[in-house]
């Protein structure tokens, strides 16, 4: 008898591509949790983060916004995202 493999929600994730793509591509999971990346790195960003931060930039649509934010450097990103959720502000 052959053993069963099984795979956990995250491996099945990464095989079906996880829950989705934003309008630019990049990939989310159930929960809404966006994995933005570009040449300066890559970062996971949760779903009212993301949601935020396309409130700061312009653009008659998402995608727009999306490709705005694509040339942003990663490390500016999550300075940005550090401030915005400073409790003590």
């Amino acid at each position: 008898m052959s053993d069963v493999n099984m795979l956990n929600d995250d491996e099945v994730n990464g095989v079906n591509g996880g829950a989705g793509k934003t309008s630019f591509g990049y990939t989310y999971d159930n929960n809404g949790t966006v994995h933005f990346a570009n040449d300066s790195g890559s970062l996971n960003i949760s779903a009212a983060d993301w949601k935020w931060l396309m409130t700061q930039y312009q653009g008659p649509t998402m995608r727009d916004k999306e490709a705005q934010l694509s040339t942003v450097p990663v490390k500016d990103i999550e300075a940005l995202l550090n401030d915005h959720n400073n409790p003590f502000k």
